[in-house]
């Protein structure tokens, strides 16, 4: 991302941080901030819905990023690298905490295109961050192939983290202290339903009794 890139997404923030509400258009986004020309403005993005979803895949980036900077990260099991991902995207949102929680809360019912348009963009961006975590997963045992239902694993981590971003942008407890152990029992079902379980154990000693 360049430097104006990310002035604008700042000047984005700011604008929804300031006035509760999105600038109707890019024009109205530039005529806020005398440091946004608009015809430079248009030449990196087409539209205000262009630049929030922009700032959501920056934010799981990021995350990503601050997690993945600890230098035991790569020595983790999957399940405690995906709580440090969750614990640090949490992180993230309260650095801008005004804007994601409107963004999370607050939609007209005109928007559910451009809603599901940002939802297919930041969901790409998650698979290009979760999935070798996944391919790993199963060469190392920690993660459980199985037949049909494998494909959908990052579908169900995916909906893990939009439920925890929609609790956090409700949690009122101190310090976003509900939201930690929403993460912890979001992260234990995700590891019940794709790792090794009693099921499996019992299938493939089954297996192996009938073989042998």
């Amino acid at each position: 991302m360049d430097n104006f890139e990310k002035k604008i997404k700042i000047s984005y923030i700011n604008f929804i941080s300031s006035n509760n509400q999105r600038p109707n258009s890019l024009k109205a986004l530039s005529k806020s901030d005398d440091s946004l020309e608009y015809e430079e403005l248009i030449k990196s993005f087409s539209s205000v819905e262009q630049i929030e979803t922009d700032i959501w895949i920056s934010a799981l980036e990021n995350a990503y990023s601050n997690a993945s900077s600890d230098p035991n990260f790569k020595e983790y099991m999957i399940r405690e690298r995906i709580l440090s991902f969750f614990y640090n995207w949490i992180e993230v949102l309260k650095k801008d905490q005004d804007f994601y929680k409107y963004s999370t809360n607050i939609h007209s019912i005109f928007e559910f295109k451009s809603i599901d348009d940002r939802r297919i963009k930041v969901k790409k961006a998650f698979d290009i961050i979760f999935t070798p975590m996944l391919e790993e997963g199963f060469e190392t045992g920690e993660i459980e192939s199985r037949m049909f239902v494998s494909d959908y694993y990052i579908d169900f981590i995916f909906a893990q983290a939009v439920i925890i971003t929609k609790y956090w942008s409700n949690d009122t407890s101190e310090d976003t202290e509900n939201t930690d152990e929403a993460i912890e029992k979001s992260v234990n079902l995700v590891m019940d339903l794709i790792g090794p379980n009693f099921t499996d154990s019992a299938f493939l000693l089954g297996k192996f009794l009938l073989q042998k």
